[in-house]
């Protein structure tokens, strides 16, 4: 079987998600970092990943329409351009003295709103490069969340130093740079006819409905609503750890963070090569048992090491459930379905995270981290017993 990375295209791709992604995850660090330090407080930090995210669930259906309309590649330009521009306006606001925090909270909406759209095109785009085989679009996923992780593994770590040294905030240009250099790499991809839009709305509808008839499918969304709403709580828990356990210590936070993209990135790698033997629902059901297992760890007081070992377990097991899944909505529905279903299935995962936010900094103010991570561990258990059943039907 072809490797995607013998696609041209397909590094262009990959190239532009890491460049991105790096100076994102820098700003994962150091935006709710400067909120949790300014204000003393969690619940605050957690408005902040909620406003961010509560756009996607809430636009994922109607940005269908628009990645439809325009096509995969011009949406993801158009997102880097606009993401580029909105994280450039918080420290330029904030070094003139003119950034309160319904202007911050207006910004990381914006943001969001952009985010709905972009993230079901990149997929989309990936289809574009590599073909509709299902072993190539499982694995060519799993390298493109290898970027990602990786991603998460320099980010965070760069991060913690930075703002040690310049400043939360100062960070903040380095990844509107990123997006930039992003939209540059893909400018050069080859041009695609977007499909005809005369009956999108009749197609959105069908979509839905494929979704829901589909068994595959709509069990695999049903796992990933419950992800959806567990992992958002392990991310917030990884800054409030650092301040509560570990002197608050934003090197600690870094590295925290950089073990989840760690653990990440080398699922990623070994996703790769299983995908093209093992069919995607025994892929997910293995995954999701592996890191509800790991999962059960967390809770317990323990070295920073020994935690960021423990973190990156738990995250090594995730791009077994995610590439899989995100190869099947994009192969199983007819073709003129699919930015439409695509779509609807990152509704399903993002539903719940801005409630998990919101909600898990109110629980970190009120219980401790080991008892909400106990509850995460639980949650995660029950999903892989629906991914399970996935495979025994």
């Amino acid at each position: 079987m072809r490797s995607p990375l013998h696609s041209r295209p397909f590094r262009q791709v990959v190239a532009a998600e890491f460049t991105s992604s790096v100076g994102t995850q820098m700003t994962t660090l150091a935006l709710p970092w400067f909120v949790l330090m300014t204000s003393g407080s969690p619940a605050r930090m957690g408005l902040v990943f909620l406003i961010q995210i509560l756009p996607v669930p809430l636009l994922s259906m109607p940005a269908g329409l628009l990645v439809a309309r325009w096509g995969a590649r011009r949406v993801t330009i158009a997102g880097d351009l606009c993401s580029a521009v909105l994280t450039a306006a918080v420290p330029t606001l904030y070094l003139a003295g003119t950034l309160p925090f319904w202007a911050l909270a207006a910004i990381v909406a914006l943001v969001g709103c952009v985010a709905s759209a972009y993230l079901s095109a990149q997929r989309l785009l990936l289809t574009e490069t590599i073909g509709f085989d299902e072993g190539v679009v499982t694995a060519g996923n799993a390298l493109f969340e290898t970027a990602t992780s990786t991603a998460r593994l320099v980010g965070p770590a760069i991060a913690g130093f930075l703002i040690a040294q310049i400043g939360a905030l100062n960070v903040l240009w380095i990844d509107a740079a990123s997006f930039a250099v992003s939209a540059a790499l893909l400018t050069g991809l080859p041009r695609h006819a977007p499909a005809p839009t005369q009956s999108s709305a009749h197609h959105l509808a069908e979509g839905v409905r494929h979704l829901l008839k589909d068994p595959v499918l709509r069990t695999m969304s049903l796992a990933a609503l419950g992800y959806g709403t567990l992992m958002p709580v392990v991310m917030l828990a990884l800054p409030v750890m650092a301040q509560s356990r570990y002197h608050a210590d934003p090197h600690v936070a870094g590295w925290l963070l950089a073990a989840w993209g760690g653990g990440t990135a080398l699922g990623t790698v070994v996703v790769a090569r299983l995908a093209r033997s093992i069919p995607p629902v025994r892929l997910a059901a293995a995954g999701g048992a592996g890191a509800a297992a790991v999962l059960w760890l967390l809770p317990w007081n323990q070295p920073v090491t020994t935690l960021a070992l423990t973190v990156a377990a738990s995250c090594m097991f995730l791009p077994a459930v995610t590439a899989p899944a995100v190869a099947l909505m994009m192969l199983r529905p007819p073709p003129h379905l699919r930015p439409h279903v695509v779509p609807v299935f990152g509704a399903a995962v993002f539903v719940a995270s801005p409630i998990a936010y919101g909600v898990a900094g109110v629980l970190f103010e009120h219980l401790s981290v080991g008892t909400v991570l106990t509850a995460v561990a639980a949650g995660a258990s029950l999903c892989a017993l629906l991914l399970l059943s996935l495979v025994r039907r």
